[in-house]
């Protein structure tokens, strides 16, 4: 049979290569000669040479495919005709064997075929990185298009345009302090009024990033709309550089468009006063003209992309922002479940995505990125339903207007030049309002949306939308209840009580933003409350924060069939207060897939900016029958560590929409590099998030149900296992206990916590000292001080006293205890709240099976891993803890469980994460599984190996190298 040569091939691949782009059209060249001009003879199989953009080679070859690799590496550096920049990256083809085989149709094979193998070198031409590192990728022409796309934007340039856009924001917000210090506080004020935040560094960095956004944006358009050169305008002799700019931008405002983008910058430009002005625009300017002459105004994604790096750069600007490789993971995960029938061209408008918390738009305009993909890879061009996409198809809320701004002019920058008439990227009211606006009552943002499809208009700074003509009172937002696509949000995380408040002074944490009174802040929180009860079943709840609140505004709008993608703490996982946003999930949704980091580093297991804790990105289906069967399971991918590119972000989002369903847990690779592991776990089984070894699962779930099953071993045991709440009831919540710092009456608790000093009345066991809680029986700290009148009450709370404590809050990586008991009956406390069993008889037993290896790794697993080598049980989920059932013992073996506990008593342990070398740990094993509950001795070599693998995880090691911690186990 003929069979096809490499070049001939090629010559097919790129015809079907030019449909999925269109300026590769006219921009993609095959097997030509004389394209690079140091090295005229050589021939790249295709070379994609789009004006303004970073050119990409394409080399091809049959499998296997021996030299690709070598001829892909060769291109990196090469400069080709006509270009300033060398070709940054490249990528191989291996061709499958089955299309070497006939002409007639292989534009079509060649369109239809999902079995190529690729993969991308970049960088150090002497010593490019490949990725991935081993083995390759594969997929169909549509993946290798997408690859195509990301290697046309430069890293270097973004890197080096980061840095030219940082130093320009830098030098021109020294000089609004300058201004300030000298006697001109006004400034400052001004832009904490127009950008309705709190006056200060970040304000003015934020003021300073949107003009100078305005300015490359002005470099953009110059030239298209007859809009006057920056350098023309610093030259003239007229008027000052300030003026001759306001004017430019007041003639793109009135006459061409352009609103979201240069309104805000116009505001605050015309604030500064023109000596400071004069400082901030030369540096701006400088900055806009060294970016210009890399190519940011005119490499539209180079431009979105460093204004995105700056934007969640939290040490600049100290706002929390979602990462731009997140954001691509999470769109494309996301339209990957649209349901859409992408081959339709006409449809693409009649879509709605949502990010009602938008902050500078990066989930929104990566959303519309994966969108925009599809329509290109279907044969359509983008920018001719760009402008019917800003205007219909996309919306977008937030409650601070830089942010709002910001967002509308990313999504405008993706075609600079397409003008629109409007935009549904909304400014959200926020608090009470002042003057005329002191009618509208109390506001909460896009909250307010829960339970309307539409919203009042509002007057002078209330509720605005980012229009074609300006910012004009709307008299409506309409987003009808089930009406959207895709809901893609990253929620703010403040919780409305807690902790957060205690620490800051502010009653209300979640509402204080804005110069929010007292009187405000409570009463945006009685609004919520009224929101929640118009609800039929809602999931928001005070201690998990406004974050759960933004899911029932969610549910609300997705439609049947619709996608949401959220970024959530990874407590919503796992944490009690989420328990209802759970149910919702496993009740009304489908295909659910969690996807976390198991990481350790508090910074790395995030997918936002600098926010210090865990996250999880949740995706799921909304069903279309309200009444069919509940979700069984939810797909937990844990990766090594989060995406390092686009390229690599939206190859893991498309290989976890490949994931098979069987076998239950496995391995994500990039050909062979590993990414990660899946679980197909039930949804309340929340230890299978940030989970690196998956076979921990596999023995954690089959604990909680009461069997004893790990890796290499091969039999099952029957353990008496029960909830903790089976057999008694937690104690006091340690504010009804009382307080160690002064506090007003009416006092909460009747105690006032002092330290002991002597023989203690009420003795409490308070907080937490590791090296004194290295033994199972821990001495009380503290003492309980009654209060004025209450000594009814401090009688009523020692009754609750027992000796049996546990672990609120575990640092797994330097405390050796998930449960201690006191020498005689105590209070607990903040750190150590007690427990009380129906039979005290049981108390021994039961500190003995907390601290063996799978009692801690029942703690660990039920916890909350929020921060690194951590666990947290709240006292409300304290009952839910996987505990060894006394009750199943017979009285001999409750006088032996005494017995052991006598003799380990006083026997240091190491901290928990080294419990494999923990002799002692060991040896309590041991006593626990074989003395105790009978298991054949052999079951102590498969626990040596569960041990090695619970201590290795980033969770439970939180980074800390082994053998870190040096603890004497002499008795």
């Amino acid at each position: 049979m003929p069979r096809t040569g490499e070049p001939a091939f090629n010559g097919y691949f790129a015809e079907v290569l030019r449909g999925k782009h269109p300026q590769w059209r006219d921009h993609l060249g095959v097997e030509q000669t004389g394209v690079f001009p140091d090295a005229p003879r050589l021939r790249p199989d295709i070379l994609v040479r789009v004006p303004d953009a970073q050119p990409v080679a394409v080399e091809t070859e049959y499998a296997p495919a021996a030299t690709v690799e070598d001829d892909a590496r060769a291109r990196l550096g090469r400069t080709p005709l006509n270009f300033a920049d060398p070709i940054e990256q490249a990528v191989a083809v291996r061709i499958p064997d089955s299309l070497r085989r006939g002409q007639a149709d292989l534009a079509e094979r060649i369109a239809a075929a999902a079995d190529f193998d690729y993969c991308v070198f970049s960088g150090d031409p002497a010593s490019p990185e490949r990725w991935p590192e081993t083995g390759w990728l594969t997929g169909g022409i549509d993946h290798i298009a997408r690859c195509i796309e990301h290697a046309m934007v430069s890293q270097r340039l973004v890197d080096r345009g980061m840095s030219i856009l940082e130093n320009g924001v830098r030098i021109a917000t020294t000089a609004i302090r300058g201004a300030v210090s000298i006697g001109f506080p006004d400034v400052e004020r001004n832009f904490g009024r127009i950008l309705n935040q709190r006056a200060g560094e970040q304000t003015n960095r934020m003021a300073m990033t949107i003009i100078a956004n305005a300015l490359t944006f002005h470099m953009m358009i110059t030239g298209t709309h007859d809009v006057p050169p920056v350098t023309q305008l610093r030259a003239t002799t007229r008027s000052s550089f300030q003026m001759e700019l306001l004017f430019a931008w007041r003639h793109i405002l009135d006459e061409i468009n352009y609103w979201p983008i240069f309104k805000v910058a116009f505001d605050l430009l015309a604030t500064i006063r023109s000596t400071t002005a004069r400082h901030i625009l030369a540096v701006l300017a400088d900055a806009a003209e060294q970016l210009a002459h890399i190519g940011a105004t005119t490499r539209h994604d180079l431009s979105g992309r460093m204004f995105q790096n700056l934007i969640v750069d939290r040490k600049f600007l100290a706002t929390f922002y979602t990462l731009p490789t997140s954001a691509t993971l999470l769109a494309e995960l996301a339209a990957a479940r649209m349901d859409a029938d992408w081959s339709d061209l006409d449809a693409y408008p009649d879509l709605t995505v949502a990010d009602l918390s938008c902050g500078t738009g990066t989930l929104l305009s990566a959303a519309y990125h994966a969108v925009l993909d599809r329509y290109r890879h279907a044969g359509g061009d983008d920018r001719e339903i760009h402008r019917r996409m800003v205007e219909r198809a996309i919306v977008a809320a937030d409650i601070m207007p830089a942010a709002a701004h910001l967002c509308a002019a990313q999504l405008s920058s993706v075609h600079p030049s397409e003008i629109f008439d409007n935009t549904r990227v909304y400014t959200m009211p926020y608090g009470i309002g002042a003057g005329e606006e002191r009618e509208r009552g109390v506001a909460i943002g896009s909250l307010d949306l829960t339970i309307a499809a539409q919203t009042p208009s509002l007057f002078a700074t209330g509720q605005r939308q980012a229009l074609g003509g300006g910012d004009v009172d709307v008299q409506d937002i309409e987003l009808p209840h089930e009406s959207v696509d895709l809901v893609i949000m990253n929620p703010p995380f403040t919780r409305p009580t807690g902790h957060e408040g205690e620490k800051i002074g502010v009653p209300v944490p979640s509402f204080a933003g804005f110069r929010t009174t007292v009187d405000e802040q409570h009463a945006m929180s009685k609004r919520l409350a009224s929101i929640r009860r118009a609800l039929e079943s809602p999931v928001g709840h005070g201690n998990a924060g406004l974050a759960s609140n933004f899911i029932d505004l969610a549910h609300t709008k997705v439609k049947p069939g619709g996608v949401v993608a959220l970024v959530l703490p990874i407590a919503a996982i796992q944490g009690k207060a989420w328990q209802a946003v759970r149910g919702l999930l496993a009740d009304r949704y489908m295909n659910i897939a969690v996807v976390t980091v198991a990481a350790s580093g508090n910074l790395d297991r995030a997918f936002s900016a600098d926010t210090g804790m865990a996250e999880a990105l949740v995706v799921a289906t909304k069903r279309r029958d309200r009444n069919g069967p509940p979700a069984g399971t939810a797909l937990f991918v844990n990766l090594h560590r989060r995406p390092a590119t686009l390229l690599e972000a939206a190859e893991v989002a498309k290989l976890v929409a490949h994931l098979p369903e069987t076998p239950a847990t496995g391995r994500l690779r990039a050909g062979g590099q590993p990414l990660g592991s899946y679980i197909h776990a039930p949804l309340d089984e929340g230890g299978c998030a940030a989970l690196r070894e998956s076979a921990l699962a596999d023995t954690m779930i089959a604990l909680r149900r009461g069997e004893l099953r790990m890796p290499r071993y091969e039999r099952r045991h029957a353990v008496p296992i029960c909830p903790l709440g089976d057999l008694g009831e937690r104690g006091l919540y340690h504010l009804d206990i009382g307080t160690d710092n002064e506090e007003r009456p009416p006092f909460r608790g009747p105690f006032k916590i002092v330290p002991v000093q002597g023989v203690p009345s009420y003795p409490i066991l308070w907080g937490h000292d590791a090296k004194r809680e290295r033994r199972m029986i821990v001495e009380p700290d503290s003492e309980g001080e009654v209060r004025p009148d209450s000594e009814d009450r401090a009688v009523a709370a020692w009754r609750t006293a027992t000796r049996l404590h546990f672990n609120r809050d575990f640092q797994i990586n330097s405390q050796s205890l998930a449960a201690c008991l006191t020498p005689e009956r105590t209070l607990g406390g903040r750190a150590w709240p007690n427990f009380r069993l129906r039979d005290e008889q049981w108390e021994k037993a039961m500190a003995l099976w907390a601290n063996s290896t799978l009692g801690l790794m029942a703690f660990w697993w039920a916890g909350s891993r929020q921060q690194q080598g951590r666990a947290v049980l709240t006292i409300t989920t304290l009952p839910d803890l996987t505990a060894l059932d006394p009750r199943a013992l017979p009285p001999s073996k409750l006088d032996r469980a005494s017995a052991i506990f006598e003799g380990f008593r006083n026997r240091p342990l190491l901290p928990a994460n080294e419990a494999y070398r923990d002799d002692i740990r060991k040896a309590l094993d041991r006593a626990v599984l074989v003395d105790l509950l009978d298991l054949p001795e052999y079951v102590l070599e498969p626990l040596d190996n569960l041990r090695l693998q619970w201590c290795a995880e980033p969770s439970v090691h939180g980074g800390k190298r082994r053998g870190e911690t040096t603890v004497s186990q002499a008795p």
